[in-house]
Parts: C-alpha cells; sequence; structure tokens
C-alpha cells in the first residue's frame, strides 16, 4: 500500500497549517494549543519557583533569615527544578508533533478546487465552494480569535486561536487567496 502523499506547506501559524495536495486546499490542526498554553505556565512556574527559591537559600544561608527560611526555600527550589524538567518534556512533546508528516493529521476541512466542494475531515460534503468564505471571529473565552468558514446554512470552526501560541495571524487571508485565488 502506497503511503499517503504529503501535502505541500502553503503557510502554518500557531499549530495550524493551510496546504496543497493537489487541486485540494487541506487545513491541519496539529493539535497544539492545550500543550502551548502547558508549556506557557510552567514557564512562569518555573520562573517563580526558582526565583524565589534561590533568593530564600542565599539570604536564609548568609543568615539574614533563619534557617527555617533555607529549608522552606530549598523546597521552593526544588519545586521550580520540578516545573523547569516538566516544562523540558512538555517542549519536546511539541517538538515531536512539529516534526510528524503532515499526513498523519486528520484534516479539519479539504477545499477541493477540481469539484468546487467544501469538505470536512472525514470527506463529508459541507457546501459548494462558491458560498464559502473565511473570516476571523473573536471568541467568548480568550483574547485570540478564531479562524472561521462561513456557510450558508453553517459556520464551522477551523481553529480556536490562542495568544500563547501566536493566534491564527493572517491564516484567513492566506486561505482565501489559496481557495480562491484572490
Amino acid at each position: 500500500m502506497a503511503s499517503p502523499v504529503e501535502p505541500v506547506v502553503l503557510a502554518e501559524h500557531g499549530g495550524m497549517v493551510v496546504a496543497e495536495r493537489g487541486a485540494e486546499i487541506v487545513v491541519i490542526d496539529r493539535g497544539n494549543g492545550p500543550a502551548e498554553i502547558t508549556a506557557f505556565v510552567l514557564g512562569v512556574l518555573t520562573l517563580v519557583f526558582v526565583g524565589f527559591g534561590v533568593v530564600a537559600v542565599i539570604a536564609g544561608v548568609r543568615g539574614a533569615a533563619t534557617a527555617q527560611f533555607a529549608v522552606i526555600g530549598g523546597a521552593i527550589l526544588v519545586s521550580g527544578i520540578g516545573f523547569g524538567a516538566a516544562l523540558v518534556f512538555t517542549v519536546a512533546a511539541l517538538r515531536r508533533r512539529r516534526r510528524r508528516p503532515l499526513a498523519s493529521f486528520t484534516p479539519v476541512a479539504v477545499f477541493d478546487r477540481a469539484h468546487r466542494v467544501y469538505r470536512d475531515g472525514t470527506g463529508a460534503a459541507i457546501a459548494p465552494l462558491d458560498q464559502v468564505r473565511f473570516e476571523r471571529r473573536m471568541q467568548r473565552t480568550s483574547s485570540s480569535p478564531k479562524l472561521v468558514a462561513v456557510t450558508p446554512s453553517d459556520v464551522r470552526i477551523l481553529k480556536r486561536g490562542n495568544p500563547f501560541g501566536g493566534g491564527i495571524g493572517s491564516l484567513d487571508t492566506i486561505l482565501t487567496h489559496a481557495v480562491f485565488g484572490r
């Protein structure tokens, strides 16, 4: 059995990839959102706990505070090092996901320019391509916009942007140009 054809990347931003596979424009979400948020939180926790831990240990050792202060500072420092280790593993997982071939991901949407149809990742037809437009819309729970495909009967979310992964950038414009050539 032949391996799936690897799409040619046209644009990538925030874990979302717009790629060309023959006459199809394929939208793939690598699903990095939760891991990117986790990495950000772990980074902040690492900085805070290591910073406070180092200051507390130094203050305790120099005698500016009690010895108990140094012990507590040491525990905080060890916690910070643990958060740092978790951060390293999270970033490594993000890098592994980025190196995976695009063909291994299920597409969020497929825009078939040859048959002029918009299909979902399972291959079900959603709408004629001439009745589709791409927009960015604000989300209720985030400061980053989401990218949607608007059809006469439905609004489908292609990517929920998050501020920790770079949002959606100009993918709405890139997708419009790739699908419609304008």
